[in-house]
C-alpha cells in the first residue's frame, strides 16, 4: 500500500504540508515479518524542500511479484534486476 504522493517536511501557511516526492510504502498481511525495510529518509538533507527517495519502489514491486505472487520473472516484468526484501515469514 502506498500513497500517490509524498509530503514535504516544512509546514505551509495553512499549518499542513504540501505534496512532496518521497512516500512510505506498507506491506501488510498474514506472513509478513514486521519492521522497517530500507533506509529512513533524512529530515535535514532535502532536495528543494522534499525528502530524498532512499528505496526504489521497484524493489518493493519485485518483492511482491516474487515473494507474494510466486513469479520468478521479476526482471522481465520490471525491465531490470531489483533486489528483494526478506519480508515474508
Amino acid at each position: 500500500m502506498f500513497t500517490e504522493c509524498g509530503r514535504r517536511v516544512e509546514e505551509n501557511g495553512s499549518l499542513g504540508t504540501d505534496h512532496g516526492t518521497a512516500t512510505p510504502m506498507f506491506i501488510v498481511g498474514k506472513g509478513v515479518k514486521g519492521g522497517l525495510y530500507g533506509r529512513p529518509p533524512s529530515l535535514t538533507d532535502l532536495d528543494d524542500g522534499n525528502l530524498k527517495m532512499t528505496t526504489d519502489f521497484r524493489r518493493v514491486y519485485a518483492t511482491m511479484i516474487d515473494g507474494w505472487l510466486g513469479c520468478s520473472q521479476t526482471s522481465m516484468i520490471l525491465k531490470g534486476q531489483f533486489e528483494t526484501f526478506k519480508v515474508f515469514a
